[in-house]
């Protein structure tokens, strides 16, 4: 009886198309209501089971940005807050997530991985 293996991606819930070393992409069932992806601290990005595949490259096409933000220090989110600094030298701005309306453009940080990705 012959049977068909599945691949690394399907075992584990990633997207090879996408996934680069150090940074997997992991497909989710259980993202809130909207959201396409998100960047973690950890340098994953998660993305909607619900998605085609161009809607992915183009999702973590910005969340990669946001990871680049991380890693340089001017973007920073907890599960209260998101802090923000233009720049190395600016002032961080804090934003409570309960009152922001994430992901919308008008937010530096938002802008510039729309505009970059």
């Amino acid at each position: 009886m012959a049977f068909k293996l599945k691949s690394h991606g399907e075992v584990f819930g990633i997207h090879e198309k996408t996934s680069k070393f150090g940074t997997p992409v992991i497909i989710k069932d259980d993202l809130e209501s909207g959201v396409e992806a998100e960047a973690n601290r950890d340098g994953t990005i998660f993305v909607n089971s619900k998605l085609s595949d161009k809607k992915i490259e183009k999702a973590v096409a910005h969340e990669k940005v946001h990871l680049d933000q991380m890693a340089s220090g001017r973007l920073q989110y907890s599960e209260d807050s998101v802090t923000w600094k233009r720049d190395t030298r600016s002032p961080a701005r804090v934003y409570k997530r309960a009152t922001m309306n994430e992901g919308h453009p008008d937010f530096e940080w938002e802008n510039e991985a729309y505009k970059q990705s």
